[in-house]
């Protein structure tokens, strides 16, 4: 039967009540739980019979079952039977369920990290929707919602759950717009934006797309080609998403001057940082990765607390990004 707005946010407080096995709510209890969501959403209070009326709905219409033996003295307590029971207002759709699905095989691949346990068990609760949608935040994270890229993400992935082939058309920075027609494989995020790892048809290597350069993409019909590469370990050896496939690791010896290797021993560069010695005002490290730009990039950004010892032809990277910015951003003396 239909239900106007404030009567299903009265509804969805009483089941959030009803479920919750960690505290007795008394009549009183619920009108005082019911008139601050309704305060909250600016619309007026209500009185005890308009939620007693409630009740006799939800068990008369919907055939909720309260624990009727649930008592404090003489006073009723309010609770399901099972509080593992909700609404069948409140349960997902399909749509709704494979989004959190989807949440949650994105956090399997954190598995490991402090917080993916947290994040997980989060989810799990969400979909079986232990909160409601007034549910005020207890965590940030640094994101930005609005990235632009964002909008394909679901798609994307439910194209690489599903096996589908996809023209794809991308915009490179300072380059034409292209064509692609791609396997897509992976999803990853590094340093605050996501990229599709795919292999395009004709070619034998793997490419990466920055999400938020995707103009648009759709499914074509053709055989899909599965990858054959484990991205469980794929990015092991690099910083970044850009995997140099026909080149080796190679050991990366860094000096890094004491104010700033704190910072970088409580978070690695890489996984295989290991010290190789403290003398002075300074400590050397070493990493075991291959060489793209990303690597580059970072050491850039530490700026004079960290110079790279080896190997020599890192140095001559560096060393010419050093002389190009210094070209185009002169210093005033």
């Amino acid at each position: 039967m239909p239900v106007d707005k404030q009567v299903l946010l009265r509804y969805r407080v009483l089941n959030r009540c009803f479920r919750n096995q960690f505290r007795e709510f008394t009549i009183d209890d619920l009108v005082d739980e019911c008139n601050a969501a309704l305060r909250k959403a600016d619309k007026p209070d209500v009185s005890k019979r308009t939620i007693q009326n409630d009740i006799n709905t939800l068990e008369a219409d919907y055939g909720i079952m309260l624990d009727e033996k649930l008592k404090r003295g003489r006073q009723r307590l309010y609770r399901y039977r099972d509080t593992s029971y909700t609404l069948p207002l409140f349960r997902m759709n399909d749509q709704e369920r494979n989004k959190i699905q989807d949440a949650i095989r994105v956090l399997e691949g954190f598995e490991g990290d402090p917080m993916y346990e947290w994040a997980r068990s989060l989810l799990i609760q969400v979909g079986a929707g232990l909160f409601d949608e007034d549910t005020s935040s207890v965590v940030s994270f640094q994101s930005n919602p609005d990235l632009e890229g964002l909008r394909h993400f679901s798609k994307l992935l439910q194209a690489i759950l599903t096996k589908r082939v996809l023209k794809l058309t991308y915009k490179p920075f300072g380059k034409d717009t292209l064509t692609d027609r791609i396997y897509p494989y992976h999803l990853k995020q590094f340093n605050d934006r996501w990229y599709l790892i795919a292999q395009a048809i004709g070619y034998d290597t793997l490419a990466h797309y920055a999400l938020d350069r995707i103009e648009s993409f759709e499914e074509i019909a053709l055989p899909y080609k599965e990858s054959g590469v484990d991205f469980n370990h794929y990015f092991d050896d690099i910083i970044g998403v850009t995997v140099p496939e026909r080149y080796e690791p190679v050991d990366v010896i860094l000096r890094v001057w004491n104010n700033r290797f704190h910072y970088i021993k409580t978070k690695p560069l890489h996984l295989s940082q290991r010290i190789i010695a403290e003398e002075g005002g300074y400590t050397r490290i070493s990493i075991n990765v291959k060489i793209n730009r990303e690597l580059i990039s970072l050491l850039l950004s530490f700026g004079p607390d960290v110079e790279v010892i080896a190997p020599a032809s890192l140095r001559k990277m560096l060393a010419k990004d050093i002389s190009v910015m210094s070209e185009r951003y002169p210093i005033d003396k």
